[in-house]
């Protein structure tokens, strides 16, 4: 595939993972709803990690429910960044993807709370997997990022990222697609 047809693949990627009204909801996150989680959220959609240690990390936000996939680096990243973004658009997020299985995996997912200022995640950092051990973390939203305050690496006190459709995302993904394509 020639660069310009990445960046179109992209391009068209983006803007329809924003227009999301639903995230692929585990049973985890459907019991754990507030009353207000049906309602459409202006900050609903993906958002891309532009943090050096996390950086093209994922997070999915569908009013008050949120999913955090991690995209491994190298040769694949460019492909299961577009499978990822591609399966929120379709509310087909792979709950049980391996990274070492060509797939992007789902970290944790969890509830932002009414204020927007924290989420629940189902299970500690994405440690374990199951939902049975559940933490909270720090949350920050602009229009124009989001923040979780030290919640997947203990060694990175806060992941940025930035909305997909955003040209600064657009053009980070440009460009790890044409390092390894």
């Amino acid at each position: 595939m020639t660069r310009a047809g990445i960046a179109a693949s992209i391009a068209a990627l983006a803007p329809g993972a924003l227009m999301l009204t639903g995230c692929g909801a585990s049973s985890d996150a459907a019991s754990s709803k507030g009353p207000s989680s049906s309602q459409a959220s202006s900050f609903d959609g993906a958002y891309i990690s532009i943090t050096d240690g996390a950086s093209g990390e994922i997070a999915a936000i569908d009013g008050h429910e949120i999913t955090y996939i991690d995209v491994p680096g190298g040769d694949l990243r460019c492909k299961l960044t577009t499978m990822a973004l591609d399966d929120i658009k379709r509310r087909a997020i792979v709950k049980d993807g391996r990274t070492d299985k060509g797939q992007y995996q789902v970290l944790s997912t969890g509830t932002i709370n009414d204020g927007r200022t924290s989420v629940l995640w189902n299970d500690v950092n994405g440690s374990d997997s199951t939902g049975t051990d559940p933490g909270s973390g720090a949350l920050s939203i602009s229009s124009d990022m989001i923040t979780l305050g030290y919640t997947f690496y203990y060694s990175i006190e806060q992941v940025q990222l930035i909305p997909v459709d955003s040209g600064q995302a657009k053009a980070l993904m440009a460009k790890d697609c044409d390092q390894h394509s």
